[in-house]
């Protein structure tokens, strides 16, 4: 028996994935919420993408696609958002989802001097509730690249 499986939600952003990122208009955030009472499910993150600015990130990230036969695109990621908004151990849920869409992104992304970076900036949790964190940090980069 066959199965169906479901596309990626990215294919509502695919043409904005092929467009180079105009690099005046960063810092974009995308934030987005998920609340659903009948599966008693939250989740509200916020995300920015903006140019690398750490000098020792970038020169690292450089050193490498100079060793490479084939130079690559470099993205950094950081965890930006107090505590008491939503504790570290969330990252579980947010985290995998941004490397999964800096894989996606890599394949369409051409400019490799550019080192961007995703960062988790806001969010919210609800202790009574499950986690509903991975789907909203999909749907809000879903939203930032909307902006390209």
């Amino acid at each position: 028996m066959s199965e169906i499986i479901i596309g990626s939600l990215y294919h509502q952003i695919l043409d904005n994935l092929l467009k180079e990122i105009d690099l005046s208009i960063l810092p974009l955030y995308g934030e987005n919420e998920i609340y659903r009472m009948n599966s008693d499910r939250y989740g509200k993150v916020k995300i920015k993408l903006d140019i690398e600015k750490d000098t020792e990130k970038i020169e690292y990230a450089r050193s490498i696609n100079n060793k490479c036969v084939n130079p690559t695109n470099f993205y950094t990621y950081e965890w930006e958002v107090k505590e008491e908004k939503l504790p570290k151990y969330f990252e579980e849920y947010i985290k995998p989802e941004i490397l999964r869409f800096i894989e996606i992104l890599s394949t369409f992304n051409n400019d490799k001097a550019i080192v961007l970076k995703f960062s988790v900036v806001d969010g919210e949790y609800k202790n009574s509730e499950r986690p509903a964190h991975h789907l909203a940090t999909k749907y809000a980069l879903i939203e930032l690249f909307r902006q390209v």
